[in-house]
């Protein structure tokens, strides 16, 4: 054990003493990628001659050869948002969601940096969600700036009629202090659009962790994030995640014919996320072993553990 400690730690050593930084992978978790971010961002953080030449670094790699889900363009967004950089962290979070579209803190970051920058009305021009997103920024400092009062109103009546606003959320919650700004006829038109039914903030949390989960690329993740069983979830959206279940039905019932017809079924799934390439391949390889792994030698599988040699 102490020669491996040593070993790494000789390997860790003579990289840094080598001063390469190596070109980041379009896989987010590829040690290459990894390497590259703690080398360069130590640069920048601890100031020096080398910090411009190592933003230039992470420019030039957020433009040209981000990760497949957008993490270095979202990181040179954190970098230029600390140095209060605020324009140019709006473009770095615009380009990660491009590749991430999904992810709620990469969502959350935009706004911020939009509000920041004076963006917000760009921001608006980005869609339906990117509305809700930048309307809502525009509601937070129309409340809490008192020369910006007049706008409280119309934001307040645009994020109802979006459907954005729940009678609720009007009572109590972030904007209930800043709802009660408002004079009666326009609290009355407001309330006219809210909603009655309660957000299920537990349903979107795991709405929003779906999306941004990778997994969700190959695989039906929503009963995951939801904290249930994966067979609770009625309507698994991915044909992998069917055609497993229904290789485990039949495990269940020693029916060696079905699980073979299943099995097949998965393995032809496996093989065309594999011919995608990129993360989904990754995944999907992933799978495949753990399919492998599970009939070989999983108790529960016992019965059809024969296939396992199909895969």
């Amino acid at each position: 054990m102490k020669k491996m400690i040593w070993f790494f730690a000789f390997l860790s050593v003579a990289f840094h003493c080598s001063g390469r930084v190596p070109s980041p992978k379009s896989e987010p978790y590829h040690l290459d990628t990894l390497i590259f971010l703690d080398e360069v961002l130590l640069e920048i953080w601890d100031g020096g001659e080398t910090r411009e030449n190592a933003m230039s670094r992470l420019r030039y790699t957020c433009r040209n050869q981000d990760t497949d889900d957008g993490f270095i363009c979202y990181s040179l967004g954190l970098v230029e948002y600390k140095r209060g950089n605020f324009l140019e962290s709006y473009t770095a979070f615009q380009k990660a969601l491009e590749k991430n579209p999904n992810d709620t803190l990469y969502k959350n970051m935009l706004r911020l940096s939009a509000e920041k920058s004076n963006n917000l009305e760009d921001l608006k021009a980005k869609g339906e969600e990117a509305t809700v997103l930048a309307t809502y920024s525009s509601l937070i400092e129309a409340c809490q700036t008192e020369t910006k009062r007049e706008f409280l109103f119309p934001r307040f009546l645009e994020l109802a009629k979006l459907g954005h606003l729940t009678k609720d959320m009007l009572r109590r919650g972030v904007v209930s202090s800043c709802f009660s700004l408002l004079n009666e006829e326009e609290k009355s038109q407001i309330s006219a659009f809210a909603k009655h039914n309660p957000i299920r903030y537990a349903d979107r949390l795991a709405d929003d962790r779906t999306k941004a989960d990778p997994w969700s690329k190959v695989w039906d993740t929503r009963a995951y994030h939801k904290g249930e069983e994966a067979d609770e979830n009625p309507s698994n959206s991915k044909p992998l995640t069917e055609h497993w279940k229904k290789v485990k039905s039949a495990a269940k019932t020693g029916d060696v014919e079905q699980a073979r017809i299943h099995l097949k079924s998965f393995t032809y799934e496996i093989q065309q996320a594999k011919k995608k390439g990129g993360l989904e391949a990754n995944l999907a390889l992933a799978l495949e072993r753990a399919a492998k792994l599970l009939i070989e030698q999983d108790p529960s599988f016992a019965r059809i553990s024969v296939l396992a040699k199909e895969l």
